[in-house]
């Protein structure tokens, strides 16, 4: 599967967020980041606020389906589900994701939709 360019800068909104917080997902970081003028993001996406959405969108969506994908037993009994979940976490730590979920806890702290987003996922 390739990546759409609409994913090139979600992603890249997502390391700026891991990085420096919403505050410091603008257009022309991104931009800069990307080594691309700010007219590729506009054929992109309508506005700042519309990347922010699609960033939400996709972390809620990947969350849900990490954690449904985690739990589920799979012929595994609970015990041993649990005691996988417990290596996974303690044994690959990812920081950059770590980064970012505290990132979007904190964003949600001041806006209706982040708020939205991490109630799902919780």
């Amino acid at each position: 599967m390739t990546e759409s360019k609409g994913d090139v800068w979600v992603a890249a909104g997502f390391a700026e967020l891991a990085h420096t917080g919403v505050d410091g997902v603008r257009v022309e970081v991104l931009a800069k980041n990307l080594g691309v003028t700010k007219g590729g993001f506009y054929r992109r996406f309508r506005d700042r606020a519309a990347l922010l959405e699609a960033m939400l969108t996709r972390w809620r969506d990947g969350r849900i389906a990490a954690i449904e994908k985690q739990t589920a037993l799979d012929g595994a009994s609970a015990r041993e589900r649990l005691k996988a979940i417990i290596t996974l976490y303690s044994e690959r730590m990812n920081t950059e994701a770590m980064a970012v979920e505290l990132a979007i806890r904190q964003w949600a702290r001041t806006d209706e939709a982040a708020a939205a987003a991490a109630a799902s996922v919780d």
